[in-house]
């Protein structure tokens, strides 16, 4: 199989330590973008060393690494954050889309400090599960019964074994590109397959997987049906359920064609599988996530993040039959197990409650209304300075992909890319530069504190920051003017 990664390498990205040898009008620009983050990050630059020595990569979670070197955040409150040289940013990453209402929400911090004077983690069930449980439980059409885990990938990993224990079989169909945590399950073919064929080989992701997770995994492109159903009449006898990503959040946030989620309840109606949503990240869509926003319920449902009011959390959900399973004696060969020392922790409890008790129609309304205008912001300056890109996303989520062309599956968003790799880490760091936190893959996240001027703010910012870059544009990569 023939796998192009897209994490930068020699050929891709020359930007390693943050400074290269100058020769060209490209190079002045990385030297320039490096040096004036470098002045502005001192303290980060001291203590970065100190961090890699106890932690590798100076880091304990791969996503908040980026290049030349992290700023190291020091507080947050609404949408903005500060790092410890005293940098002020507007968040537009919002911990990958968890802080809903941003940073120290005075409603969750008063809930959060009620709960600790009573007890952070009381080893019982709580009215606070059973609160947050309730409200959940109302708005997921797809959720009866709700277990609480720690993470999304917890709660993923459940979801797969929900739909393995219910059918008796142990195949999943897995999209291309989808990120579902870190298990080893989820951890194939999130780069996508470059070989040509009709449907992707499935292949690991790291080190430490056992080989024989890819006799349990097939793979189908996002957004093609006929993928999906050619899958399901091969391995119709052996499949347990179809996991899915409602929008490819972290795949440059690929939007669902019309009718492709629709298509794909019908599909496992018709050759007898479980539907998964993993809304982890997209619950944020509606009050109820995409599965409400696109009338397409799963059997299943994961979620995570914003439910936890900026505590760690996920949760695994379904029909009351299907949830069964968790509540048979751990002997009976068909039970469920589940154990975890801060499932449900009062302190998550709390916040959650009262971020999701925030969370109603017009907090949605108002995100998803800050995030088209962002989007639509984006294209104004795209189309205004001749740029080949555009905005993708769905309600307050999007990302600055570099093509005009549709990108509608983990192919086309890592073809687009890998020319542009270096041009990636230009626009993060110069965003940084000029005061805007987003991801380091370009991706952008509202929160309700946001108003409409932070959004034109980062507007203008992304429209400077593809001014000062132009130069290098039109020498490295000039197909996307």
């Amino acid at each position: 199989m023939a796998m192009i990664s897209v994490r930068p390498d020699r050929r891709t990205s020359r930007i390693k330590g943050g400074i290269i040898m100058p020769g060209t009008e490209s190079d002045r620009i990385v030297n320039e973008v490096m040096r004036r983050f470098r002045e502005r990050t001192v303290k980060s630059a001291a203590l970065h060393p100190e961090a890699a020595r106890y932690m590798p990569g100076g880091h304990t979670r791969d996503s908040v690494s980026y290049k030349p070197y992290a700023a190291f955040i020091e507080r947050g409150r609404g949408c903005r954050i500060t790092d410890i040289d005293g940098n002020e940013y507007i968040d537009f990453l919002n911990n990958y889309t968890s802080l809903i209402h941003g940073h120290c929400d005075p409603d969750i911090t008063a809930a959060v400090a009620a709960q600790l004077e009573k007890g952070s983690v009381l080893c019982t069930p709580s009215v606070l599960q059973t609160e947050l449980a309730k409200l959940l439980c109302g708005r997921i059409p797809s959720i009866d019964q709700i277990r609480f885990t720690n993470s999304g990938t917890e709660a993923t990993m459940f979801a797969m074994r929900v739909a393995r224990a219910v059918t008796g079989k142990d195949m999943l169909i897995k999209i291309e590109g989808a990120y579902h945590g870190t298990q080893d399950d989820a951890k194939v073919s999130l780069i996508p397959d470059f070989a040509p064929g009709d449907l992707p080989k499935p292949h690991l992701e790291g080190a430490g997987i056992p080989r024989s997770t890819l006799q349990n995994i097939v793979i189908a492109p996002f957004n093609n049906l006929d993928a999906a159903e050619i899958l399901m009449k091969r391995h119709g006898d052996t499949l347990a359920g179809m996991i899915v990503e409602p929008y490819l959040a972290s795949m440059g946030t690929i939007v669902p064609r019309p009718g492709y989620l629709k298509g794909l309840r019908a599909l496992c109606d018709r050759y007898g599988i479980l539907l998964i949503f993993d809304e982890v990240q997209s619950f944020r869509a509606s009050t109820g996530g995409m599965q409400v926003r696109e009338n397409a319920i799963p059997d299943i449902s994961a979620v995570g993040k914003i439910i936890g009011g900026g505590y760690p959390v996920g949760a695994v959900g379904s029909s009351r039959k299907n949830m069964e399973r968790f509540t048979l004696d751990m002997l009976n060969p068909d039970a469920i197990t589940q154990a975890g020392t801060f499932n449900g922790n009062e302190v998550t409890m709390a916040a959650g409650l009262a971020a999701m008790r925030k969370f109603d129609a017009k907090a949605v309304e108002y995100a998803n209304g800050l995030g088209k205008r962002m989007m639509d912001g984006f294209t104004g300056v795209f189309r205004e300075l001749g740029l080949r890109c555009q905005a993708t996303g769905v309600g307050s989520q999007c990302n600055i992909n570099f093509s005009d062309k549709e990108i509608s599956n983990a192919l086309d968003y890592a073809t687009a890319l890998i020319p542009c790799l270096e041009l990636q880490t230009l626009l993060h760091v110069e965003l940084l530069n000029r005061g805007i936190f987003s991801a380091s893959r370009n991706e952008f996240v509202i929160s309700t504190p946001m108003t409409e001027k932070d959004v034109d703010v980062c507007v203008r910012k992304v429209k400077e920051s593809f001014e000062f870059l132009m130069p290098y544009i039109k020498e490295k990569t000039p197909h996307l003017l």
